[in-house]
């Protein structure tokens, strides 16, 4: 076993000190202790992979690193799972809002699936939304879904409707969250008509049997008050497991990454070490400011009101609202990288064996 995590270091170190160290180790690790040295033959493995003995940051800056690239790739597994789930389907929608509500008429309803799972202004992405997407529209990529509604609500019952939409989930087999409720409009400030206590309240409830999502929107404008349906996937089970695999393919692959670059730009000139760390160091800002700013208003958001599905990971990334960052960071990287030469000059002997 102890061979197998030698794959942990470098390979130039690997071949000059990998005999040495297997040597040692099994000096120095009976069966009981086995697991402790072979955790510490993987850290110091790891460590010796960024180069840099004397330096006390750089493990920080690979850790930085290798998270972001954790967390895009498993954005990007979760994303694939998506791209094979189940297609929406209008005819189920019409039987769902049938069945809750025999007795009335549907005034619209989807009567086309949706061309993906995923859209951008109604359409697949494509080369023809790639201008959408970079220069501020990449919020508008989403969860395809399909809709109905019929206005049947006078307006004095929201109580009474909601009352008779959970009595009918319920016998249709939904299982259903809390309501939440927001203003049907807002005040415009500082004008002393508007009574925000008399504003009305539109009233959604959101719904899941087997893999289908149903949201139902109870809107009150005091003109025509209706009741409005969103059919949705639910998030496919295989994109947990998906997620998390890919995560740790990410990361391992982003510290070997950052360990080549480092080990083989240590013995450069000042000049181009710190060209390389300015683009490193911009190319990091690049991806963590979207995080940072959208992974705290995803959580607020999931906090205040219940989910049946959580949003994808890749918008708890500021993706792909904020792509055009994202992709002047690969730029940078991509340019930091072009500075490591080949081939590698090892600066000089070191030691990182496992003791």
């Amino acid at each position: 076993m102890h061979r197998w995590l030698l794959l942990s270091y470098p390979p130039d170190y690997r071949h000059k000190r990998g005999a040495e160290i297997l040597e040692t180790v099994h000096d120095i690790a009976p069966t009981s202790r086995g697991p402790r040295v072979a955790a510490n033959l993987v850290r110091h493995g790891l460590r010796a992979r960024l180069g840099r003995p004397a330096s006390r940051t750089v493990v920080v800056w690979a850790s930085i690193f290798t998270v972001a690239c954790g967390l895009f790739a498993a954005s990007f597994g979760t994303w694939l799972t998506w791209l094979g789930s189940r297609p929406l389907d209008h005819n189920e929608l019409a039987a769902a809002v049938s069945q809750l509500y025999p007795d009335k008429q549907v005034s619209h309803i989807d009567k086309d699936d949706p061309p993906s799972v995923f859209i951008i202004y109604g359409s697949p992405l494509s080369w023809s939304s790639v201008s959408d997407l970079l220069l501020g529209d990449g919020g508008e990529y989403s969860l395809a879904g399909l809709g109905a509604s019929f206005e049947q609500l006078p307006a004095d019952s929201r109580p009474l409707v909601l009352a008779e939409l959970r009595q009918r989930l319920q016998a249709a087999g939904w299982d259903y969250t809390e309501p939440t409720y927001s203003n049907a409009y807002d005040c415009i400030p500082d004008d002393p008509r508007c009574d925000p206590a008399s504003i009305p309240s539109n009233i959604t409830l959101s719904a899941q049997r087997g893999d289908n999502i149903l949201e139902v929107h109870i809107n009150d404008d005091n003109t025509t008050p209706k009741m409005d349906f969103a059919m949705t996937r639910s998030t496919p089970w295989s994109a947990y497991p998906a997620g998390v695999v890919a995560f740790v393919l990410g990361t391992l692959s982003g510290w070997c990454l950052f360990g080549w670059t480092s080990r083989r730009t240590e013995g450069d000139h000042p000049l181009a070490q710190g060209l390389a760390k300015f683009l490193y160091g911009f190319a990091m800002f690049l991806w963590w400011a979207p995080i940072l700013l959208s992974a705290p208003q995803m959580l607020s958001h999931h906090l205040s009101e219940p989910h049946l599905r959580w949003h994808p990971l890749w918008e708890w990334l500021g993706q792909p609202a904020m792509s055009l960052p994202f992709l002047l960071g690969c730029l940078m990287l991509t340019l930091a990288l072009g500075l490591a030469p080949l081939p590698y000059r090892q600066p000089a002997d070191q030691t990182l064996a496992p003791g």
